[in-house]
């Protein structure tokens, strides 16, 4: 019951955030005039605000979710579609397609097919049994850098209206999303939310490794090619519509499992709510720091989201001392 009561304070506060951030901007619109707004100020916030605020909600609460999943899945508390390069090569594939000229939606095919291989390797990484987490850790960042210097040499290459493009893609915006992008983005994050909290049981046992896992009779083999997919998409669809936004998949889970334990009925679902949270605060402070300016929400979600490292990294310190 006091999980439940911390799940739906956590949905609350996250109401009142998004609905915060829809009256920042420079455009005054007050909280009492919102049912008497003129012709000018129903554009600025239905067709500018509101596709901002929702999308940095469903792209939060999929990086939550997103990296949940994989720090259960690996046993690995720093495991994240990020820190193992699945965003990279997320990121990558939509650079060669936008270098291309191609549209958004095959933009995300090239995302969907890059992650999934760079989950290929991370799922033969994660098999050989001599595998500790800083192996792991290293073998993620190797994916990433590689995949970091290909799209460089994409850059590199790319022609100057192209390079503008991929750079401020890769920066991280969320004002560039449509209602039907927003859509997709809630509908896949609903689908493997579901998906996973069916499976709630089998991966609660994952933390206590594979070998016990499967003495109780779960096929941790296929319960993580299932895991991995769902990620793979996940974070490959957030990324084709705004970007790479690293950090949120690291810290939310640290926190929902400070709150909540490791019952991942709790845990998957305020992971994703710390993740939206996360992200709307971002998307706060990248329209309050300069005025007339909205700084790319990947640039803010990277200076909140360190610094919280930090406090998680040493406050586990100072409670195991």
């Amino acid at each position: 019951m006091e999980k439940n009561k911390k799940i739906i304070s956590f949905a609350i506060t996250l109401i009142l955030l998004a609905f915060v951030d829809l009256l920042i901007g420079e455009s005054n619109i007050r909280l009492l005039n919102l049912f008497s707004l003129s012709k000018t100020e129903k554009t600025i916030l239905f067709d500018i605000r509101l596709p901002e605020v929702l999308t940095s909600l469903v792209v939060g609460l999929s990086l939550g979710l997103g990296g949940s999943i994989m720090q259960t899945i690996l046993n690995n508390p720093l495991a994240d579609p990020f820190t193992l390069g699945v965003s990279s090569a997320a990121g990558f594939g939509a650079s060669l397609f936008l270098s291309l000229g191609l549209s958004l939606s095959y933009i995300a095919f090239g995302s969907i097919g890059f992650s999934l291989l760079s989950m290929v390797f991370v799922y033969r990484i994660s098999r050989k049994k001599e595998m500790n987490t800083e192996d792991m850790i290293l073998a993620g960042i190797a994916v990433k850098l590689f995949f970091d210097s290909f799209i460089s040499l994409l850059q590199y290459l790319a022609s100057e209206e192209t390079l503008s493009s991929i750079v401020f893609w890769l920066f991280g915006n969320v004002n560039k999303t449509s209602y039907k992008q927003i859509l997709i983005i809630a509908i896949v994050f609903c689908i493997v939310l579901f998906l996973s909290l069916r499976d709630s049981w089998k991966l609660m046992t994952m933390r206590f490794g594979e070998t016990r896992a499967e003495a109780m009779g779960i096929d941790t083999s296929k319960l993580k090619i299932k895991s991995f997919i769902m990620v793979s998409i996940l974070a490959a669809i957030s990324v084709s519509f705004v970007g790479i936004i690293g950090f949120i998949g690291i810290i939310s889970p640290h926190f929902a499992r400070k709150l909540v334990g490791e019952d991942q009925r709790y845990y998957l679902s305020l992971s994703s709510l710390i993740g939206a949270m996360l992200l709307v605060i971002s998307s706060m402070l990248s329209k309050l720091i300069k005025s007339g300016v909205i700084i790319p929400i990947g640039i803010i979600s990277a200076l909140v989201g360190l610094p919280l490292i930090f406090i998680t990294i040493f406050g586990d310190r100072d409670a195991r001392s």
